[in-house]
C-alpha cells in the first residue's frame, strides 16, 4: 500500500470526470498531511491538484464532503488489508491485537493516511463511526466469547479512539515504535478487563510479525 497518488493511479482508463475527482481526493490527503484537517483549505487542495477552484465545486459541495470521502476511502482500504489477514482468526483477543497493530503500522508508515485517520477520529463523526465499527465487531465477539468484560457503548469506543489517535500521532512525529504500539494494544485489552500481566502476555502472543 502506498498513499502517493493511490486513487489517481487507479483512475487510469476511467472517464475524465472520475479521474479529476480522484485527483482532488489524493490532493486532499496530501494537504491534510501537510496542514492538518482543520487548516486544510479548498484553495490548497485545488492548487496541489493543479486545478481551478471552480473545478472543485463540479465534484464536491464543500470541504466537509471531500474530507469525508477521502477518509472513508482510506478507512476502507486499510480495513480490506487487515480483514484479509484475519480471515482465519477466531479469537477476539488475537483479532484485536492484530487489527490494532496493523492499523497503527499502516497509518504510521503511510503518514499522509495516518493524518487523515487522526483527523477523522477527531473531527468527522460519521467516518469515526465507520472506523470504530471494525473494532466494535471484534469487541462484541470478545463479549460473546466471554473474553471481554465491558459495556460496549459510545464512551468505551471514545476511549479506544483516543488511544489509537494518540499512538498514531506520536509515532508519525517521532518514528515507528513497536513498544508504543504494543502498549496501545495492552491498554485496549486492559479497558476490556484484562490485568496488566494478562494483557502483556496476550500482546506478546498475538502481535503479528
Amino acid at each position: 500500500m502506498s498513499s502517493q497518488a493511490l486513487f489517481r493511479d487507479r483512475s487510469k482508463g476511467l472517464p475524465k470526470r472520475d479521474r479529476t475527482r480522484l485527483a482532488l481526493i489524493d490532493s486532499t490527503v496530501e494537504v491534510i498531511a501537510q496542514k492538518g484537517m482543520d487548516l486544510a483549505k479548498i484553495s490548497d487542495i485545488t492548487e496541489h491538484a493543479g486545478l481551478a477552484n471552480g473545478t472543485f465545486y463540479n465534484h464536491f459541495a464543500d470541504k466537509d464532503e471531500i474530507l469525508t470521502e477521502a477518509a472513508q476511502r482510506i478507512a476502507v482500504e486499510m480495513a480490506r488489508e487487515i480483514d484479509n489477514e484475519m480471515r482465519t482468526v477466531d479469537s477476539a483477543v488475537a483479532r484485536m491485537v492484530t487489527a490494532t497493530t496493523r492499523a497503527i503500522r499502516m497509518a504510521v508508515s503511510e503518514s499522509a493516511w495516518g493524518a487523515v485517520i487522526i483527523g477523522a477520529l477527531q473531527h468527522l463523526p460519521s467516518v469515526r463511526g465507520d472506523i470504530l465499527q471494525f473494532l466494535k465487531a471484534d469487541l462484541q465477539r470478545g463479549i460473546d466469547q466471554d473474553l471481554f468484560d465491558i459495556e460496549l457503548d459510545e464512551f468505551f469506543l471514545d476511549q479506544i479512539a483516543s488511544l489509537l489517535a494518540a499512538s498514531i500521532r506520536t509515532q508519525i512525529d517521532t518514528g515507528p515504535d513497536p513498544v508504543k504500539t504494543a502498549r496501545t494494544c495492552e491498554n485496549i485489552l486492559r479497558l476490556c478487563g484484562f490485568t496488566r500481566a494478562k494483557a502483556q502476555k496476550a500482546v506478546a502472543a498475538h502481535t503479528p510479525e
